[in-house]
């Protein structure tokens, strides 16, 4: 079985540091903002919709141009389910976040060891090495 989701890399950079946000999903695992395609909806509408959802947070702008995938396998339900992740990157501008409480437990604005540090899964920290990588590479930003 194959599952897709779509989600936002929130950015904040300012003063020479970027912080990130995570979020705490009620399951208990820390990772990005991210969820499912509804019906007709882009990979990127789907990510910006679930973000603004699940965060609260309006002044963004997305690097459409800049990707990331994560994959795993987990089971659910005795199945199998082949699970692929899109991630943009989405620089924000106000850090307010109020959090969708369905869904999410806490959130926490981090500098990247801390933020390495909170992600639960070995897989989101690997596509999170990747960003840091792009960050840090890029002039786009102005924490290296």
């Amino acid at each position: 079985m194959k599952d897709s989701a779509f989600g936002i890399i929130p950015v904040l950079s300012d003063n020479k540091r970027c912080r990130f946000l995570l979020i705490r999903h009620n399951a208990g695992h820390w990772a990005f903002p991210k969820g499912h395609a509804e019906k007709g909806e882009s990979d990127v509408e789907a990510a910006v919709r679930e973000f603004v959802e699940e965060t609260g947070i309006k002044d963004y702008t997305i690097l459409e141009n800049v990707g990331f995938e994560e994959h795993y396998s987990y089971t659910f339900e005795g199945q199998v389910v082949d699970k692929r992740v899109k991630y943009f990157l989405g620089v924000v501008g106000n850090p307010a976040v109020t959090v969708q409480e369905e869904e999410i437990s806490d959130y926490r604005w981090a500098e990247f060891d801390e933020a390495l540090e909170l992600i639960t899964f070995n897989e989101c920290r690997e596509l999170f090495r990747d960003v840091k990588r792009y960050i840090d590479g890029s002039d786009d930003f102005f924490c290296h």
